[in-house]
């Protein structure tokens, strides 16, 4: 057995040299998951309030594989924390620990935002970014890298800390959204941040944040509007993320929702104006990742 440390994951890795390697595997993740190639079980969720934390445990087996992965990714008020762990699917012995501390959690959550704006049936001009934690300081490096040209705002709370990761800091939510015509949303809000967006141009929220019963970060409201509702997985979209809320209150309906999967092969609709991705990840992106580090630290 095997145990990786965080300095040897990240080593492995060159983000300039291999980001479009990465986002090619993980887009083959989503597709493959809509094709059914995946066994994904629907995550186990905690949520330690009185310590401000939480913690999800999700696992992936692509079909034909020799390992299966469950990851185990925290959140708190320290940082991020976790580890991955490879199993060997015919005797189910532990053979590596990627001691990651949920970078690669973090990591594959961006590649899949950008995975989603390049979707877009429009040339993204001014990107937003609510939030300043990892999630934020990494699509932010993701976003310059593919879109040069494109102007990077962000808003958080803490405006030392958005200041440290963007020179464009916007004073409130509803400025930045008033300026973008694509927003990732990165936080841990309990209630929604994104109460309305203009109808009369381009508009696309990717929310990345709420990833559990409780976080929230899109008011139901919009969905019923919304041109198109990307999730990356309908089953999961229908206990989690604000796609649950708004199927519960019976805004939307399942039939409203296309999995990222299947719009990968298809591409949009042409005339999408106002899009909605809300994903609450998929072990099929961390079975993606997993191999794609250890094909660099255990090369054949």
């Amino acid at each position: 057995m095997k145990i990786f440390t965080l300095d040897q994951i990240q080593s492995s890795i060159n983000i300039a040299r291999d980001l479009d390697e990465l986002i090619s595997s993980q887009k083959a993740a989503f597709i493959d998951y809509s094709a059914g190639l995946y066994d994904v079980p629907l995550p186990m969720q905690f949520v330690f309030s009185k310590s401000g934390s939480d913690c999800h445990i999700k696992g992936g087996y692509r079909i034909g594989s020799k390992n299966f992965v469950i990851k185990i990714a925290g959140n708190s008020k320290f940082g991020n924390n976790g580890a991955i762990l490879v199993f060997d699917v015919e005797s189910c012995e532990l053979k590596a620990i990627l001691q990651d501390k949920g970078f690669l959690t973090t990591f594959r959550t961006a590649i899949a935002g950008m995975i989603c704006l390049s979707l877009m049936p429009w040339t993204p001009q001014n990107i937003g970014i609510i939030g300043s934690g990892s999630l934020a300081v990494q699509l932010d490096e993701l976003a310059r890298i593919k879109y040069p040209e494109a102007n990077i705002l962000l808003y958080a709370r803490n405006k030392v800390k958005a200041s440290a990761i963007s020179d464009l800091v916007c004073d409130s939510v509803e400025d930045l959204v008033a300026k973008c015509d694509v927003i990732f949303t990165t936080t841990d809000s309990l209630e929604p941040i994104i109460y309305a967006i203009p109808e009369s141009r381009n508009t696309a929220i990717i929310a990345l944040g709420s990833d559990d019963e409780y976080k929230s970060e899109v008011s139901h409201q919009l969905f019923k509007t919304a041109d198109m509702v990307i999730v990356d997985s309908k089953v999961q979209a229908a206990k989690f993320g604000d796609v649950s809320k708004a199927l519960k209150a019976g805004i939307i309906t399942k039939k409203a929702l296309s999995e990222l999967g299947i719009i990968l092969k298809s591409g949009l609709h042409a005339n999408a104006k106002t899009i909605i991705a809300d994903l609450s990840g998929i072990g099929a992106q961390d079975v993606a990742m997993t191999e794609f580090v250890l094909s660099r630290l255990v090369p054949n």
